[in-house]
């Protein structure tokens, strides 16, 4: 399955939404493109800035967006709120035709929650941090919206194949965080909704 790649310094999430600001020209023509199509094109985190050439530095797993609104402004450029979908696995990188684009293959959570308990304290644990719960895997994909995670750790829960695997690795990052409030103090760790807040191409 081919795809177009949007490269950013972010982790995109099954069910979060990402707000983009579009306005270099190959993005803005993947945009005309994709809103022509199926409105999907794949996000892919980079480990460093090297979004003109990502093969060397992306991971290799991303999440397939949906865009879900536009806001056109002028000279072409527009706002973008697009949602996660699906995880996936880049197998080869095309050549970009001007915008990146990459021939993934769709992952699949393969498991279900064996222990009722996982689900109540990971539940437990995020309600100081997230105001609306959803089914166990949306759960364990809304912590890095809102908690200091860093980008490694944020691609390592993408990573995960096994949603019990998931909700135990957010579990131990969210009692890790909560320990550093309590010890520290608040220091303003709640974002806006969505990964990181707006992102620039």
């Amino acid at each position: 399955m081919e795809l177009p790649i949007f490269p950013l310094r972010v982790v995109l999430f099954p069910g979060r939404p990402l707000p983009v600001h579009i306005f270099e020209d190959r993005y803005r023509q993947m945009l005309t493109e994709v809103l022509e199509a199926d409105r999907r094109f794949g996000i892919v985190a980079i480990r460093a800035g090297a979004a003109e050439d990502p093969a060397p530095s992306a991971f290799e797993v991303g999440c397939v967006s949906e865009v879900e609104q536009v806001t056109w402004l002028p000279h072409g450029r527009a706002d973008v709120v697009a949602r996660g979908v699906q995880r996936f696995r880049v197998q080869r990188w095309l050549e970009p035709a001007p915008y990146h684009r990459a021939e993934i293959s769709p992952l699949a959570d393969g498991d279900e929650i064996a222990d009722p308990a996982k689900l109540a304290a990971l539940r437990e644990l995020l309600v100081p941090y997230l105001q609306a719960l959803g089914a166990p895997d949306e759960l364990a994909c809304q912590l890095p919206d809102s908690a200091q995670v860093g980008l490694e750790e944020q691609q390592s829960l993408l990573e995960q194949d096994s949603t019990t695997a998931r909700i135990d690795d957010t579990v131990t990052l969210l009692r890790r965080e909560t320990g550093l409030i309590r010890h520290f103090g608040s220091v303003g760790s709640l974002r806006p909704p969505g990964p990181n807040g707006a992102e620039l191409n």
